[in-house]
């Protein structure tokens, strides 16, 4: 029988050396790229300009034990280590840990380090280059299976929707946004440009963790007077993504934008109730203070504009009758420390015994081909042979 998704993983990251993409940086600018040195006890360091050394460690654990350092992308033999190969690799992978396909997400490295690049079209070049590289090289040996999501730039508007241009058009069915489309942590009136524009390609909008800033840390410093409305809506909440709900909420980006949707990957979701239970309660108290209002509750907002990520949380889908357990997506997170490769099968078998199976398929499938555009009941590409 041909094959088709039974399960998607809606969130994996691409650990590779940085050789196969950097060598799509244009020559003038190669040489600011990150580049990945052998450390004298076998490990891998990451040399990221205006960064100190970065090791690596979580980032690619595959099978083995978590380490915070001293891991390498490479076996003893020089091979790749799980997790740190090429696109048919992958594919292996995947059939190894019972699943039909991926999301996937870029490494830290890039998607957030090399931030303090300081030259504005050298750091451009390179998130261009990474994005080339996933669609053109690594995911294509089975695009349907090894499913990317296209790195927006963080330096300016313009950056932003000209890589989200670019995008749609070399075929990219996602985006990860880091920050807001103005670079900042904040929402501004110029990003609504932004989200207009992916509305108008029909690109879906797949943040990571989120892409707001942490409005609040709690610092005793702090000048409390001075507090924004987002801040106390989203205080008592888990930082992420409540807070870049918040501010869009507070900001009105929902109300201009009704058809705007986020899929937050790798949250683990058990807190989602209690988070929506302080967005609201924290916009009640605090009301009189900020005078903000709304045309809904803002747990009302989070539900009609948001998907969310869960990994090895299986105690979410306990929670049903106080949180819609049909706006999750699963997700292994392969080849990051808390996943579940190589036992996702056995952990799905497990964790969704006796669920109804119009949900079931929901979680592993549905949603993530809805939020992506792509055909739940699609014939998919085979795993080529090694």
């Amino acid at each position: 029988m041909p094959r088709t998704y039974r399960v998607i993983s809606g969130d994996g990251h691409i650990e590779t050396p940085p050789e196969g993409w950097v060598k799509h940086v244009p020559a003038k600018y190669r040489d600011r790229a990150p580049r990945l040195i052998r450390l004298e006890n076998g490990a891998d360091g990451w040399l990221v300009e205006g960064q100190p050394m970065l090791h690596n460690g979580q980032n690619i654990k595959g099978r083995g034990p978590v380490k915070f350092a001293n891991a390498s992308y490479y076996n003893e033999d020089g091979s790749p280590r799980e997790g740190a190969g090429d696109g048919k690799q992958r594919l292996r992978e995947q059939d190894l840990d019972g699943i039909d396909a991926e999301v996937l997400f870029a490494p830290v490295f890039v998607a957030r380090f090399i931030e303090g690049i300081g030259d504005r079209d050298a750091y451009r070049s390179i998130v261009e280059a990474y994005n080339t590289w996933q669609l053109e090289d690594y995911c294509a040996v089975a695009p349907d299976r090894l499913i990317p999501n296209a790195l927006i730039p963080v330096r300016g508007l313009d950056q932003a929707i000209g890589e989200l241009k670019r995008a749609h058009a070399m075929g990219f069915k996602s985006v990860q946004l880091q920050k807001y489309p103005n670079g900042s942590g904040a929402p501004k009136p110029e990003d609504d440009a932004f989200w207009r524009t992916a509305l108008d390609l029909g690109i879906a909008l797949s943040p990571h963790l989120n892409f707001g800033g942490e409005v609040w840390r709690g610092d005793p410093r702090a000048d409390t007077s001075q507090w924004s409305a987002e801040a106390a809506m989203s205080q008592h909440t888990p930082m992420a993504p409540a807070a870049t709900m918040a501010q869009m909420i507070v900001h009105g980006v929902f109300d201009r934008f009704p058809s705007l949707r986020f899929y937050f990957a790798e949250l683990n979701c058990c807190y989602l109730p209690a988070m929506l239970f302080y967005l609201d309660r924290n916009y009640h108290e605090f009301n009189d203070w900020f005078n903000v209002k709304l045309a809904k509750e803002p747990s009302q907002y989070v539900l009609e504009h948001t998907l969310f990520g869960m990994i090895g949380d299986a105690q979410v889908l306990q929670m049903g009758h106080i949180f819609p357990l049909d706006q999750l997506i699963w997700g292994s997170d392969f080849p990051h420390s808390v996943g579940t490769y190589p036992n996702s099968k056995e952990y799905i078998a497990k964790t969704f015994d006796g669920m109804d199976e119009k949900l079931r398929r929901k979680i592993l499938v549905e949603n993530i081909c809805n939020h992506l555009g792509l055909d739940p009941n699609a014939k998919i590409t085979e795993t080529p042979r090694a």
